[in-house]
C-alpha cells in the first residue's frame, strides 16, 4: 500500500482551454496562460484572516467636581 500523495503518481494533464500537457502542480498553463480550476468536492482555501486592529486610546478619567458651599444654618423660629 502506498501513502503518497495523489499528485505525486499523476501524469500530465491537458488544458482544458488548449488541450496542453501541463504538469498537474502548476497554477496556470504554460502555454496559454489559463488559470487551474479547483478540484472537484474540495472547498476553496479562504484568505488568512486579517491583523486585529489596536485598541483606541483608553479616555482619560474625569476630574473630581469642585465641592458644594456649605448651606446656611436654619434660622430659629
Amino acid at each position: 500500500m502506498c501513502f503518497r500523495p495523489p499528485t505525486v503518481e499523476a501524469g500530465p494533464v491537458k488544458c482544458p482551454q488548449c488541450g496542453a500537457e501541463v504538469d498537474p502542480t502548476l497554477d496556470q498553463c504554460p502555454s496559454c496562460g489559463a488559470k487551474a480550476a479547483p478540484a472537484p468536492g474540495v472547498p476553496p482555501m479562504p484568505g488568512a484572516p486579517g491583523a486585529p486592529k489596536a485598541p483606541g486610546v483608553p479616555k482619560a478619567p474625569g476630574a473630581p467636581g469642585a465641592p458644594s458651599a456649605p448651606k446656611p444654618p436654619a434660622p430659629n423660629a
